[in-house]
């Protein structure tokens, strides 16, 4: 039943999220002209994060879909250390810039997933840590025209 709860107030806790992402994104700019603004990425993904999440708490509080205890106390801190990176992502997504603070936040998220200081997992981790955001920002901002969010050091 623990299990149960902890789902819901995920599922809640993400379409709140999710809606916030709307907010915000439509505080950005939505569109400039014809070109997608600055909030066109977020106001899509949190529309799609509030709408699932909305999905997932439906069905768990009719009960289409019962969970068993399967998350280690382990597991809730690593979810809670997740979270708490993608809160301070978003403080300094606006300081740093998108791509820093991305590459931030993938390097972190994946050091609480999977804490490990093997040679080759590491190697990995920085590669798509540091390469996925440059070349979001070089397909949104320079392909695409969409504004970007830079920070004091212009990324």
């Amino acid at each position: 039943m623990i299990m149960q709860r902890l789902d819901q107030a995920v599922a809640l806790g993400l379409a709140f999220l999710g809606v916030y992402l709307v907010i915000a994104g439509f505080g950005y700019g939505f569109m400039q002209g014809t070109t997608p603004g600055a909030g066109f990425f977020p106001v899509l993904i949190g529309g799609v994060i509030a709408a699932l999440s909305l999905v997932n708490l439906v069905r768990s509080l009719v009960g289409a879909e019962v969970l068993e205890a399967a998350m280690t106390s382990s597991d809730v801190l690593r979810f809670a250390a997740v979270a708490l990176a993608l809160f301070i992502y978003v403080w300094l997504a606006p300081i740093l810039g998108l791509a820093l603070a991305t590459m931030a936040l993938m390097a972190a998220a994946g050091l609480i997933i999977r804490p490990s200081l093997e040679r080759g997992f590491l190697v990995r981790l920085t590669l798509v840590s540091i390469i996925f955001p440059l070349v979001c920002v070089w397909v949104f901002g320079n392909l695409l025209g969409v504004p970007m969010l830079t920070g004091t050091f212009g990324f």
